[in-house]
């Protein structure tokens, strides 16, 4: 069964909470429950399921801002430049500019098609 994104984040949004009021000594499931407003299955298959995540796990990513989009969008238009990303037959290698940028194919497209 395909849980929807908003499911997910909400879950993990939960569990985070959770690990929190953990941290602050409420450790009865009971009273996590309580506290969060969900059923008691519930904070018991949370628990179950913190025991097996990590702290990568219980973080949301951040967002770039605009200056990082714009100095990645430099380095692209800085490789396009050189010759080492480009294959024998002189055609580009995004491959290689997405793998050491560690960026999307589309963002180098874009950068390409001039936006």
């Amino acid at each position: 069964m395909k849980i929807s994104y908003h499911r997910r984040r909400k879950i993990k949004t939960r569990r985070i909470a959770i690990r929190d009021l953990i941290l602050r000594g409420i450790e009865d499931p009971k009273d996590l429950a309580k506290e969060l407003k969900v059923t008691l299955p519930t904070i018991k298959r949370d628990l179950e399921a913190l025991k097996t995540m990590s702290d990568e796990d219980l973080t949301f990513e951040t967002r770039q801002t605009s200056q990082e989009i714009l100095d990645k969008k430099d380095m692209i238009l800085k490789m396009l430049d050189d010759e080492n990303y480009y294959n024998e037959n002189g055609d580009l290698n995004i491959s290689k500019i997405t793998s050491e940028l560690n960026t999307s194919r589309s963002t180098v497209m874009s950068v390409l098609n001039g936006e």
